[in-house]
C-alpha cells in the first residue's frame, strides 16, 4: 500500500495471456477450495485471450480476487471465473468475472468495500482473517492499468466482482 500511495510502481507492459495466468491460479487454489467442498469453475475461451497489461498487477488482482472468493465462501459452494470480450463506444474490454456464493453484500457494506481497512459485516469462513486491505489494493493497481472494478451483489445472494480492462493500455 506504501509503494502504491508513494508512486513507486512502476508497470512494465506486455502481452499477457489470460487463460493461462487462470489456469494457473485455479490450480493453486484448488487445495484450499476442495478443504471446504467448494467447485472452482472457470468458463474461458478455448481461444487464448492476450491483453497487454502488466503481469504482476494483473496477477495480483486475480489473486486477491480468487483469494476472497474461496475465504468468504462456505462449505459446499461453486465459484466461477468468467473471462469474455466487450465492446464500449467502439473500444473493446476484456471482462473478469469471479462469482461466489457467498453470504452476499449489503448495500451499506457494498459502499465501503473498496475502502482502506475496510471491515464489513461478511466474515471470513473457515477460520480465515482479513486486514481489509486486499481490494483497496486491487481497486488502486485496478485503475493503475487503466481498468475499472465494481461489486454486484444482494445479501444472502453471494457476491460477483467484475473487473474491466482494455484490451490495449490506455496510459
Amino acid at each position: 500500500m506504501n509503494a502504491l500511495e508513494s508512486g513507486k510502481i512502476h508497470l512494465t507492459w506486455s502481452d499477457v495471456n489470460l487463460s493461462t495466468l487462470v489456469d494457473v491460479l485455479i490450480q493453486e487454489y484448488r487445495a484450499r477450495a476442495e478443504a471446504k467442498h467448494i467447485v472452482l469453475h472457470q468458463n474461458i475461451p478455448s481461444d487464448p485471450i492476450i491483453i497487454r497489461t502488466d503481469s504482476a498487477i494483473i496477477h495480483q488482482i486475480l489473486d486477491n480476487l480468487i483469494s476472497n472468493a474461496v475465504k468468504y465462501s462456505p462449505h459446499h459452494k461453486e465459484i466461477v471465473l468468467r473471462l469474455h470480450h466487450i465492446h464500449h463506444h467502439e473500444s473493446e474490454y476484456l471482462r473478469i468475472e469471479v462469482q461466489d456464493q457467498g453470504s452476499g453484500l449489503s448495500e451499506d457494506d457494498q459502499q465501503r468495500l473498496f475502502g482502506k481497512f475496510a471491515r464489513l459485516s461478511a466474515q471470513p469462513t473457515g477460520g480465515k482473517h482479513s486486514t481489509g486491505l486486499g481490494l483497496s489494493i486491487v481497486k488502486k493497481i485496478t485503475t493503475m492499468i487503466g481498468g475499472k472494478i465494481w461489486c454486484e451483489s444482494q445479501l444472502g445472494k453471494g457476491a460477483t466482482f467484475i473487473v474491466e480492462l482494455p484490451m490495449t493500455p490506455t496510459t
